[in-house]
């Protein structure tokens, strides 16, 4: 999706370049007038070296500025919208390369320039065409996450040497080669582990220096919690006082019941067996006992609950 996007995005440039060029040449032939003149010499010589050595007559290049102007402006439309649609996105990349690396030279020469505004801005697109440069040769080599000629390369000559004789020696050199690593290993493991034991007294010493200052936050802590506990100690006695109130008021008439009950176990006791009236007193007892006890434990409850920050 991203190779959809950026490839169009990187296109547009060359092939507006390559239009413009086309519709307006004689500006740009003016910038390659020089650079072809000076270049003719050697493209002759080069002419001539080829001819020495071939028997077939190679045609001669060109030498018209204007001609090359729109040829390397055609190649720039054509390269340019195959890159763009992502046919043969690597070949088309790679004519975009060397076709615009002509007009990168000719049309930036700021070496050339007296005035320094002229020179500033030929600078800057010169700098400019060249990160387009590399921007080509990254697409160049890019394969889209499939193999390479050269993976393919050497993959193919692996076929080819496990199939003759002598492979089974380099599968046992190969072997060897990860036995040795896997013995290197080793050694750096034992190495580690040597590094460790020189460090623990270091180690102990860095935990001693920072005994005090975990103890200083154990105390800030204790410190905190006390204060909580100053905080909430009026509250939790407020609650007891009410509670105890409480359990005084409901101990009250249970009182006032057994002395009631207790008067007149004693008119009746003329009448009644003795160890009845005692089993019948510790009865109640036990249970104004039982009540104060129960009302007691809930708050004790409540208070450790009010403590709680």
């Amino acid at each position: 999706m991203i190779r959809r996007l950026a490839r169009p995005m990187l296109a547009t440039v060359f092939v507006i370049d390559g239009v413009e060029t086309l519709r307006n040449p004689q500006p740009h032939v003016a910038d390659a007038a020089p650079i072809v003149k000076k270049a003719a010499p050697l493209v002759e010589k080069g002419e001539q070296a080829v001819n020495d050595h071939v028997t077939t007559s190679v045609p001669p290049v060109t030498k018209d500025p204007e001609t090359l102007v729109k040829a390397l402006a055609g190649v720039k439309i054509g390269a340019g919208v195959l890159f763009a649609l992502g046919r043969a996105p690597r070949l088309s990349a790679l004519a975009l390369t060397a076709s615009h690396l002509p007009s990168t030279i000719t049309r930036h020469a700021f070496w050339a320039e007296s005035d320094p505004a002229a020179r500033s801005r030929k600078t800057t697109g010169l700098a400019t065409d060249v990160a387009l440069l590399g921007a080509l040769m990254l697409a160049s080599v890019d394969t889209a996450g499939q193999p390479g000629l050269a993976w393919r390369a050497r993959k193919a000559g692996d076929t080819v040497s496990a199939r003759i004789p002598g492979a089974r020696a380099e599968s046992a050199a190969a072997g060897a080669a990860i036995a040795g690593v896997a013995h290197t290993v080793a050694d750096q493991a034992r190495g580690v582990a040597d590094t460790v034991r020189d460090r623990a007294p270091e180690i102990a010493d860095v935990v001693r220096e920072k005994a005090p200052v975990v103890a200083d936050q154990v105390r800030g802590q204790a410190t905190g919690f006390a204060d909580v506990v100053r905080e909430k100690a009026p509250v939790v006695a407020a609650v007891l006082r009410e509670r105890t109130a409480a359990a005084k008021e409901q101990a009250a008439p249970i009182a006032a019941q057994v002395r009631d009950q207790a008067g007149l176990a004693a008119t009746r006791a003329g009448s009644l067996d003795t160890k009845d009236l005692l089993t019948s007193a510790e009865k109640k007892a036990g249970s104004a006992r039982k009540i104060a006890k129960a009302e007691t434990d809930r708050a004790r409850a409540k208070a450790a609950a009010v403590i709680q920050p």
